[in-house]
């Protein structure tokens, strides 16, 4: 009987350590999914990836549910889930947000591009589960690398041109020499790329230019310096 009752306690042990594991799985994919639903109004991306955001958070409220039915709050979000998808679509390809800025402060940059890589990333496994189709996934993918660029782009121009203002002329070459080679990577072309590969090399330009001069005055400041050291130490003149 001891070893009945001691082989049942184990076997519940097990089935809570289960659950409980199932429970931190769907609560992980349910926390994530609604970071992105909120970090997504940042981007112009389509109204259907959002609708693929809810779902995807919508199905781990059903998981949580099921393994953990006792728990209200999970059922009163999954019924305000579904209420709200009533209201959307999945092939809605209006955009959330037709504007784009780009945020003042870095740790704000940091924390778009996590966004972005953590929304293509879960865009691409929705896509492999069938859940979004070809066509959906390849426009939206687009939408999220396209702002990966721009805030790779504008981010290196503006501490370029900090540090131009700061007189770190080699810096600011730096940056937008890497602006520059982010531009031409790329393997498509538009209006914003062929734009600011003009502008930076247009800055690039001003920027050789300068060092130009700098070390053209730099190098007729040595020769006059050597000059006055050689009159000073030539040998003197008897009169």
């Amino acid at each position: 009987m001891a070893v009945g009752v001691n082989a049942y306690q184990q076997h519940r042990q097990r089935q809570e350590l289960e659950r409980r594991q199932k429970i931190a799985r769907h609560r992980h994919t349910y926390d994530e999914s609604e970071t992105l639903i909120a970090n997504a109004g940042a981007f112009p991306v389509g109204r259907g990836l959002v609708y693929t955001l809810h779902a995807r958070a919508r199905d781990s409220l059903k998981q949580l549910v099921e393994v953990d039915p006792k728990n209200q709050r999970y059922k009163d979000r999954l019924q305000e889930y579904e209420d709200v998808m009533r209201t959307m679509k999945a092939d809605d390809t209006t955009l959330v947000n037709e504007q784009f800025t780009l945020p003042d402060s870095d740790k704000q940059i940091i924390t778009m591009i996590q966004s972005l890589k953590k929304l293509r990333a879960v865009l691409k496994k929705e896509h492999a589960r069938g859940r979004v189709d070809a066509k959906t996934f390849n426009e939206e993918d687009r939408r999220l690398e396209f702002c990966q660029l721009r805030i790779t782009v504008e981010s290196l121009k503006r501490r370029g041109q900090s540090a131009l203002q700061s007189n770190l002329t080699g810096s600011a070459r730096q940056y937008y020499e890497k602006a520059l080679s982010t531009l031409n990577n790329q393997s498509y072309s538009n209006e914003y790329i062929v734009e600011h590969k003009r502008q930076v090399e247009q800055t690039l330009e001003e920027i050789t230019s300068s060092l130009r001069e700098t070390n053209s005055r730099d190098a007729a400041e040595r020769a006059k310096q050597v000059d006055e050291l050689d009159e000073l130490f030539q040998p003197k003149k008897k009169w």
